[in-house]
């Protein structure tokens, strides 16, 4: 997925967020905080807010990084659904997501509440860009990181499901573009909004 100048705000710094090798190793060994790897509508850091019940004035962003899970491919049920994650028979096919760090049991039960059903949580082993010093140079390095991921639960693909589009290299990717014009997300943002005003105005010195 290429970044687009018109993507959200907190979208974009998901994507370009590269934490050190100290800030991982702190989120990742957090107690009760195991990472989660999400390729759908819970990459947009406002939808994460949103289905977690999340203040929206949180900056979740900062503990989102750009990851990739090999060993899967994507499939929808039509062109305007979200995508699910599917055991693949090339262990170089690869889905790209956001790998999400620091989240705490309730929230991590949360998540497991909006995808299960049809799907199973699943361990997978996420690839993310991590930045480190070396004599005074940044350096950035790919670091695997354990996390939990929710694919399709039935032991083949269904009648019905597309596999989505890939790259030449086998990368599979859910457009963003389609939630990011539907009413749904429409809402989230004015949520958001409400949010933030309200916020502000308890802030607000009595006048």
């Amino acid at each position: 997925m290429d970044d687009k100048a018109d993507y959200p705000s907190d979208f974009l710094q998901a994507r370009n967020n590269t934490l050190t090798d100290d800030e991982v190793n702190h989120l990742v060994e957090k107690p009760g905080c195991a990472a989660r790897f999400v390729y759908g509508v819970l990459m947009l850091p406002t939808a994460l807010k949103y289905f977690l019940d999340m203040p929206q004035t949180t900056d979740i962003a900062k503990c989102m990084m750009h990851a990739t899970v090999y060993g899967f491919k994507l499939y929808h049920f039509s062109p305007d659904s979200t995508p699910v994650m599917l055991p693949s028979e090339d262990p170089q096919h690869r889905v790209e997501g956001m790998l999400i760090l620091g989240l705490n049991e309730e929230y991590r039960n949360r998540i497991y509440e909006y995808e299960s059903g049809l799907m199973s949580l699943v361990d997978v082993r996420a690839h993310v860009t991590q930045l480190d010093s070396f004599e005074g140079y940044d350096i950035r390095s790919v670091r695997i990181v354990d996390a939990g991921a929710f694919v399709w639960n039935q032991e083949k693909v269904d009648e019905g499901m597309n596999e989505l589009p890939s790259t030449e290299q086998g990368l599979y990717t859910w457009p963003v573009d389609g939630i990011l014009c539907s009413q749904i997300y429409q809402n989230m943002l004015a949520a958001q909004r409400a949010s933030t005003i309200d916020l502000a105005r308890k802030s607000a010195p009595d006048a």
